[in-house]
């Protein structure tokens, strides 16, 4: 299969979107289909853009955004057109809705991405403030994707739900396939079961990885853990991604790295070895689209103790590859639920390996690129 696959930024580069269009074009790559990249796009922005931004921004607290723009997306679809003539394709296929947005094409579009505009709005802070303006373009632009999508593949079925009552797409081509781990894993059962153990039973770990404080919910997990720690458990957790703000007491027994990028072998090294030697990964977002980090844990036999929100869901399911809680779950809910696991330790390590059951049989992007392909032949 000879696959077109488009994006605004250049997918060879790992630091694009955490990862996630690099290690999907790879996978199809490595599944026999012949990838050539569209990308690297230009901006353009209609004149007095940056006039009417400013008078939003300050005047009207609101943001004009140039992302959701019919401007900017007519000009990324054209440059994509333009780089498509010079090339042979059976189907085009975006992670992204803007480079195909306004694309007239003979080759079916496929959109494989883990949210939509109007699903996003009021539910990450990065939207909150969206002018009438970028509202209105936002949903038009996806729109306008969805109308020409031969397929619109979600990564979860909140997304998918999204898709049908959001903007009206027909149920035939909504599918759902979950994203893969953003991580070169090639552990076995035999390799999990050496991971644990390795692992204390009288010393719980507990991994936390995010970039946002308070969106993937820090304070929760300083609190479980502060809490576990004073009824006399002995825990361990490691914070990755950010810094709690300076006014959090942080205790011996929490350990805060910052930001550990994955661009150099140290720092895969790094998380690499915090996974193999973590109990749980702790990440309770108040927000979240999906979560590759909870299928990059699960590759190492790593439950994941998390939030039923969003498209999480479709990732995490209760019991199988650990628990989503509800957002307003008291810290006692997440330490007796903790606790009940790691005094019945046996009950741990049967959740632990049927987590990387959960990874080695439908969280990987082997499975989920031959799931797509599969779905674009039936429909070639």
């Amino acid at each position: 299969m000879k696959i077109a696959y488009a994006t605004t930024f250049d997918a060879r580069d790992i630091s694009n979107w955490s990862g996630t269009p690099y290690y999907m074009s790879k996978a199809f790559t490595e599944n026999h289909s012949d990838i050539h990249y569209l990308g690297s796009l230009s901006r353009k922005l209609s004149k007095g853009f940056k006039l009417k931004q400013l008078w939003k921004k300050y005047i009207c607290d609101q943001r004009e955004s140039p992302r959701f723009n019919f401007v900017a997306a007519q000009y990324y679809s054209q440059q994509i057109d333009e780089q498509l003539r010079t090339i042979k394709t059976d189907v085009i296929i975006s992670p992204q809705i803007n480079p195909i947005a306004y694309l007239e094409s003979q080759k079916p579009l496929v959109l494989w991405t883990d949210a939509l505009y109007a699903s996003l709005l009021g539910f990450y802070s990065g939207f909150a403030k969206h002018s009438i303006s970028s509202i209105e373009q936002g949903n038009k632009i996806t729109s306008e994707c969805l109308a020409r999508t031969k397929l619109a593949i979600f990564s979860s079925d909140w997304a998918a739900r999204n898709a049908i009552e959001l903007y009206g797409v027909d149920n035939s081509k909504v599918k759902v396939v979950p994203f893969g781990a953003n991580i070169v894993c090639h552990h076995t059962t035999d390799d999990i079961r050496v991971m644990l153990k390795k692992r204390d039973p009288n010393n719980i770990k507990f991994l936390f990885l995010g970039k946002h404080w308070d969106r993937k919910g820090g304070d929760i997990v300083f609190n479980v853990i502060k809490a576990l720690h004073k009824a006399g458990i002995t825990v361990e957790l490691n914070f990755v991604g950010c810094f709690p703000p300076t006014n959090i007491e942080i205790p011996a027994h929490i350990k805060c790295h910052g930001f550990i990028s994955k661009r150099t072998p140290e720092g895969v090294a790094k998380i690499k070895q915090l996974l193999r030697e973590s109990h749980f990964l702790f990440v309770p977002s108040r927000a979240e689209a999906y979560g590759i980090v909870f299928c990059e844990a699960n590759a190492f036999g790593l439950p994941c103790l998390t939030s039923h929100v969003g498209g999480i869901s479709t990732v995490v399911k209760d019991n199988i590859n650990g628990m989503t809680f509800a957002l307003d779950a008291s810290v006692d809910t997440y330490c007796q639920y903790i606790t009940g696991l790691t005094q019945h330790y046996s009950c741990y390590e049967e959740l632990a390996l049927s987590s990387f059951n959960e990874y080695s049989s439908r969280l990987n992007w082997n499975v989920a690129t031959q799931t797509v392909q599969q779905l674009i032949k039936e429909v070639l």
